[in-house]
């Protein structure tokens, strides 16, 4: 389980620095900066969208540092939250092009970052399991208990 753990964390890694740096974060700060020089004038008026998708690979960003910290739950709540917001450039992105046919907007650049999402929640199973077996074993432990009698006898 180390080495698939290992492994995974290696994917995520490439993951989070190829989607969440190199496209998460330079992308929508070179579109705030630079605007319609490089991008289509409707993409580069809309600043709402670019601070949310660079909010939300930060938060991959921090998410993947605290994978390497051992904060697994954190880790994994963290990329929740960054899925939230990685849905969220989607469905504004979806509204901003919904009377484009030929386009939905830059989809391929943010949404690869679901399965950095579902990667922190495979690790957090892998590295947590021991934690989980405990939680089922004292559950079980207590669905085994002798039910009090209401006679009082024993």
């Amino acid at each position: 389980m180390k080495i698939l753990s290992l492994i995974l964390k290696i994917i995520e890694t490439l993951i989070v620095c190829v989607w969440g740096v190199a496209v998460g974060v330079f992308f929508p700060v070179c579109i705030m900066a630079v605007g319609a020089e490089i991008v289509p004038e409707d993409i580069a008026a809309r600043t709402d969208i670019m601070v949310i998708w660079l909010v939300s690979a930060v938060i991959f960003v921090l998410a993947a540092a605290l994978i390497f910290m051992k904060h697994y739950r954190v880790a994994a709540a963290l990329s929740v939250v960054g899925l939230a917001g990685v849905l969220a450039v989607d469905i504004m992105f979806a509204e901003q092009y919904r009377h484009t046919a030929e386009s939905t907007g830059p989809d391929d650049l943010y949404l690869p970052l679901i399965f950095a999402t579902l990667l922190d929640i495979f690790i957090l199973v892998i590295e947590e399991r021991a934690n989980f077996a405990k939680l089922f074993e004292a559950k079980k432990k207590k669905e085994d208990e002798k039910a009090p009698s209401i006679l009082g006898d024993d």
